[in-house]
């Protein structure tokens, strides 16, 4: 069995390639996608509202998702 690690030695850091959300909280809605077997993400938004209610979207449809949040 392989022990997980209880903290991340760095932390991860989105780098946004449009320059006018750069420095900004920004919000990565990722969903399993069962029929491909992958992870796909959708996003960033920068706004908290916007990302949530699309993840409440998928998971009404029974899609496992969830938001990640990067601060700028």
């Amino acid at each position: 069995m392989t022990q997980m690690r209880a903290k991340q030695t760095k932390p991860r850091k989105y780098i946004p390639a449009r320059a006018d959300i750069k420095g900004k909280t920004l919000y990565i809605l990722y969903k399993l996608d069962m029929d491909n077997d992958e992870l796909v993400s959708d996003g960033p938004f920068t706004s908290k509202d916007e990302a949530y209610n699309q993840m409440n979207i998928f998971l009404k449809k029974g899609i496992c998702s969830w938001v990640v949040v990067y601060n700028g």
